[in-house]
């Protein structure tokens, strides 16, 4: 039997969705979802789930209330587990009720999930408590659109008042609360975008809020706070050279979330653009024949982790025994790859003075022997430059490209313009971020295929990080030459090619 879940996804940050949100999100056959708060969510779906929009639509109208009923059910009756997934909490201005109300009339078992709502997060990301002691008791969360355009529901409340959907009716809002007594001194904060890119703040009085919120051009969806809590700011002193600014990163999920941790702490915020998943090349089965005479090698040199973490998993599946390394002399390239041989129980007994490969292979030569060999599995696309030089310096060794790293889009290229910058740590990253078509599987809209989703073709990503001045960001040289084959040059390059030293990097462009 079918079982729809209704589920709130909080504000618009996807980490604000709750943990039963999440793991639910993670097993459903359909995903029902609209354009607030769910982008990156839509990540965390199984490949094989439905994604069905249902929200605004480029040159059309919203849904009608109606028609998402339709879907829902006839969604209920075509998957075994279906999510129905809003913006906020279903029962808060989210008309999850209505929606509640039609299941039950078509006898289809449901559950509700509730969600963080914006009206109390929003503003508290930002230092804005909607109560606080002494000065507010109570707040009131209250709708600022009406069908009708009828805003005689609006008085002038003690404590705070947090106005959902309001801003086309700012004026009318600001009007009606002084005519009722409110004092025009009264601090009033206007959130464009809480918690999402293209955040903005605009904080005033209620004489002036309106004067202000049109010079900033702030747009919707945006909530409107009013009372003495909207003047405080707990966030003021909070600072980190990030604060404020939001990175894009183009990486594996493994080095994304290593990424995601450190620019956080630093007060930034990350956002996957391109999923890169690493895939094996027919060439593997190349490394099991060279594995099997593992004599025949003084060296294996590792040039990243995504190589020693699939090197060590086939010598497991190929059920070679480990000992028969005990004669290797282990070279990386970093202390991220360095990190990651040592959880395999081996130490590196090389690694160059520069985090580079050709600096790893320039250096090789002064240790390696007259007649020793090296063992290089490596990605498709890695330096030529590194072959190059091992050649030069009439070093042995077999580069088996063992696997490549292929690029997904996300949902979070929907907020490419309002990036500070990319982060870019491999060159595959880079081929995938710009050569990705789009596909549009599992993807369904009533009216138009994949709903909100804009195609994002080389062309388009180029003009809009050249108009926006989007700083990118690679973690090396030759990272940043495959940029180049772009028309786009590397803005940020680390002294140091790790993630604390690309992070560090980013630090000092972005502070100035």
């Amino acid at each position: 039997m079918s079982m729809v879940y209704l589920i709130g996804a909080g504000p618009g940050d996807p980490e604000l969705i709750t943990v039963k949100g999440m793991e639910l999100l993670k097993q459903c056959d359909a995903v029902i979802y609209d354009r607030l708060g769910t982008y990156q969510l839509l990540e965390y779906v199984p490949e094989h789930c439905e994604k069905i929009y249902v929200g605004k639509q480029a040159g059309a109208h919203y849904k009608k209330q109606s028609e998402i009923n339709e879907i829902l059910v006839k969604a209920a009756r075509e998957h075994e587990m279906v999510v129905r997934l809003k913006g906020g909490d279903p029962f808060v201005f989210g008309r999850g009720g209505e929606e509640a109300e039609v299941l039950l009339k078509e006898g289809i078992p449901f559950k509700l999930v509730p969600g963080i709502t914006s009206a109390i997060a929003v503003p508290e990301t930002l230092g804005i408590p909607v109560t606080h002691r002494k000065v507010a008791r109570s707040f009131h969360v209250i709708t600022g659109h009406t069908m009708e355009d009828e805003l005689s529901h609006i008085q002038n409340l003690e404590g705070t008042s947090v106005f959902l959907m309001g801003l086309s009716h700012l004026e009318e809002i600001v009007t009606r609360l002084a005519k009722q007594g409110k004092e025009k001194t009264t601090p009033v904060a206007v959130i464009s975008n809480g918690t999402l890119p293209g955040e903005q703040i605009v904080r005033g009085t209620l004489e002036t809020i309106v004067t202000l919120t049109k010079e900033a051009k702030l747009e919707s969806p945006a909530i409107i706070v009013v009372g003495e809590t909207a003047g405080y700011d707990f966030y003021s002193r909070k600072t980190g050279p990030l604060t404020g600014r939001h990175i894009g990163v183009v990486g594996t999920r493994p080095l994304y979330t290593k990424l995601k941790n450190r620019l956080e702490q630093s007060g930034g915020k990350a956002y996957c653009l391109c999923d890169m998943k690493v895939v094996l090349t027919k060439q593997i089965e190349e490394l099991e024949k060279k594995v099997s005479h593992i004599e025949d090698y003084a060296w294996i040199g590792f040039t990243s982790q995504n190589a020693i973490s699939i090197f060590f998993e086939k010598l497991r599946n190929w059920k070679i025994d480990l000992r028969r390394l005990s004669h290797i002399r282990f070279a990386v390239v970093g202390s991220g790859t360095k990190q990651a041989l040592e959880k395999y129980g081996f130490s590196a007994d090389f690694m160059p003075g520069q985090y580079t490969t050709e600096a790893m292979a320039k250096e090789l030569s002064t240790v390696m022997k007259e007649g020793e060999r090296l063992l290089l599995p490596r990605a498709r696309q890695g330096s030529v430059r590194m072959l190059e030089v091992l050649d030069e310096s009439h070093i042995s060794y077999d580069a088996i490209p063992i696997y490549d790293v292929v690029g997904k889009h996300t949902e979070n290229m929907e907020y490419l313009p309002d990036l500070d910058s990319i982060l870019f740590v491999s060159a595959s990253g880079v081929e995938g971020f710009f050569e990705y078509e789009e596909s549009k599987d599992n993807v369904r809209s009533e009216g138009r295929l994949a709903g909100h989703k804009k195609s994002y073709d080389k062309d388009s990503i180029i003009n809009s990080i050249r108009e926006n001045h989007v700083k990118l960001a690679c973690l090396g040289e030759v990272t940043a030459k495959a940029l180049k084959k772009y028309g786009l040059c590397a803005d940020i390059l680390p002294d140091v090619n790790d993630v604390e030293g690309l992070v560090q990097a980013v630090e000092r462009k972005l502070k100035q």
